[in-house]
């Protein structure tokens, strides 16, 4: 899958809004075909939302409602918006760099037993994060990650399809998305590598 152009349209978002541009880096290193088990996250506090454990479902995810131009950070390994002129901060320094697949991220519909509510987009770094608990995480920034626009439902433990890719994964560090499927774990604005727990998010990509 080769490197996307960047285009000229982008669907900004206001306040309900925010986040939209295009493709993921090929499998090459081991993107699975398969679905491996996790433990789920547990509940999150506060009643925002729970992390189920959910079984593996047959099937990969249903394309709904979502939001183009999320791309993999081949720097920091997170998932980024990349909609807008400047590209947000990276923890690895400087802004974010795309490769491979354009995520189509579902957002303002239905939590499931198989797709996790709360993750949302930071208006200051541009990654992706869980907003479900009364801290914010860690933005490369400094401080807390700051959520606007969308609320993103993930699907999880479901069958990785040629459409959806597998192994994404919710740091217990700074609290964002970021791919599992490397020997490296990428960079987290924490300090040293990504911690993964909970689900095997598998996102819709075109």
């Amino acid at each position: 899958m080769g490197l996307p152009e960047r285009s000229d349209e982008s669907s900004r978002q206001s306040d309900g809004e925010r986040p939209g541009r295009r493709l993921f880096l090929s499998r090459a290193l081991g993107t699975t075909a398969g679905l491996v088990e996790v433990a789920a996250a547990g509940a999150v506090t506060g009643g925002v939302t729970s992390a189920y454990a959910a079984p593996v479902s047959g099937q990969g995810p249903t394309r709904q409602q979502g939001q183009r131009n999320w791309r993999f950070c081949n720097k920091c390994f997170g998932m980024f918006y990349y909609g807008y002129p400047q590209n947000g901060v990276c923890p690895a320094g400087g802004a974010h760099y795309m490769a491979g697949y354009d995520f189509d991220i579902p957002y303002n519909v239905g939590e499931t037993p198989n797709a996790q509510a709360n993750w949302r987009f930071c208006d200051r770094c541009y990654g992706m994060f869980f907003f479900g608990y009364p801290s914010g995480g860690w933005c490369p920034v400094g401080g807390s990650h700051h959520a606007a626009g969308f609320n993103f439902v993930l699907p999880h433990e479901v069958v990785e399809t040629p459409n959806a890719q597998a192994y994404w994964r919710f740091c217990t560090n700074c609290y964002g998305l970021f791919f599992w499927g490397y020997p490296s774990k990428g960079r987290c604005p924490a300090g040293n590598e990504h911690n993964a727990a909970g689900f095997n998010f598998v996102i819709p990509h075109w």
